[in-house]
């Protein structure tokens, strides 16, 4: 899931993805379905200076490390289409520097991917991400309070990316999530906006 970018915060890093190919896969309606499993590790940050109302200072925000693993189900178009949903466990960290406070963030993910094959082995893909919140919290002063009530549940976001298939039955991609809507927590200041 990158480089860093002063707007986007969500930037999953490369995935292992094992998937069913041709002599495992099912017809279904004249096209193909496949299942798989995916595991992986992304980059992440908060971004309060999109938020609203805006910071009277900018707030500077770390990058932090996160996984996600979960399941995925596709269906081949044709030779160069396929639609691809994933149902993922997400996590996604951030740290405020001025204030120390580390924010963690437990997402059901779904991405929702148009898949084109470029090559035999290159594909690209695209579409939107659905985040629902499971658990959020914050650790601040040695001291960790569940934020899970104070955290908006809905997240969308864009999702683009470049899959390699190594072996008949394991794939590397790497994925890159731009953050669409605002986030609202509340902070002891009052409500405050961010985006992934």
């Amino acid at each position: 899931m990158q480089a860093k970018a002063q707007d986007t915060d969500y930037v999953p890093q490369p995935t292992i993805a094992a998937q069913e190919h041709p002599a495992q896969q099912t017809p279904f309606r004249n096209k193909v379905v496949y299942f798989g499993a995916s595991v992986g590790s992304n980059l992440s940050a908060m971004n309060f200076n999109k938020g609203y109302p805006r910071p009277a200072a900018p707030v500077e925000n770390q990058w932090k490390p996160g996984f996600t693993a979960g399941l995925l189900v596709g269906i081949r178009l044709n030779e160069k289409f396929a639609l691809q949903q994933d149902y993922l466990w997400t996590r996604m960290q951030s740290k405020e520097t001025s204030s120390a406070t580390a924010y963690v963030f437990d997402y059901l993910s779904l991405p929702v991917l148009i898949q084109y094959t470029v090559f035999q082995r290159v594909s690209l893909m695209a579409g939107p991400q659905f985040d629902l919140l499971i658990q959020a919290e914050k650790h601040a002063n040695g001291q960790t309070v569940t934020t899970t009530r104070d955290t908006e549940e809905r997240s969308i976001g864009a999702t683009a990316g470049l899959g390699v298939r190594l072996f008949t039955n394991v794939s590397l991609s790497a994925r890159y999530t731009h953050g669409l809507n605002h986030i609202r927590l509340k902070k002891v200041a009052g409500m405050q906006e961010f985006k992934f």
